[in-house]
């Protein structure tokens, strides 16, 4: 064998044996097959919650509501939201306060949205890209109750990562 074949085939070795340890980029992609650096891992659930978020939606026209809004950001542990695939599940308990100051918990509603189906915010700001999510409940009897809301977001490979717990008085307003 001449010198030049000799450094070719040891250069095609080289090559050959460096490529199924090469990663890009794309690896890392949500939906691909590896599990995300662990710097790409979304580390908190921020949800900002405006002073008046909620939506009347029924036929009826009262001003009770049915649903509210508010926005969520998915931070990787920058401080800044990230769009990311994966699922939101949303749990929304009612609260009973009982006597000696004792709570009692009821889910009332849950949702379950992925991302891909959640409106962005057109406009990310000091927060980051963020989510708007709408959420809808079916009973009546919501209204005028203190709640409770979690946000979770799971991951494509399952890791979960809660929000902070949010309680707020929905309004009832008189007929």
């Amino acid at each position: 064998m001449n010198q030049p074949q000799s450094v070719r085939i040891a250069a095609l070795l080289v090559v050959a044996l460096a490529l199924p340890g090469c990663r890009t980029a794309h690896d890392r992609r949500p939906g691909m097959n590896s599990r995300p650096r662990d710097a790409d891992r979304i580390r908190r659930v921020v949800c900002v919650y405006d002073q008046r978020p909620w939506m009347s939606l029924d036929q009826d026209g009262d001003r009770d509501p049915e649903g509210l809004r508010f926005r969520a950001f998915l931070d990787p542990g920058t401080g800044r939201g990230v769009l990311s695939e994966g699922t939101f599940h949303i749990s929304m308990y009612t609260i009973k306060r009982l006597s000696g100051g004792k709570v009692e918990r009821h889910l009332a509603s849950d949702w379950i949205y992925p991302t891909s189906e959640v409106h962005t915010i057109a406009k990310p700001g000091m927060l980051g890209e963020g989510y708007f999510l709408h959420l809808y409940w079916a009973s009546k009897e919501t209204a005028g109750k203190e709640i409770e809301l979690v946000v979770e977001f799971e991951d494509p490979w399952g890791a979960k990562t809660r929000s902070g717990t949010k309680r707020l008085r929905v309004p009832k307003y008189a007929a």
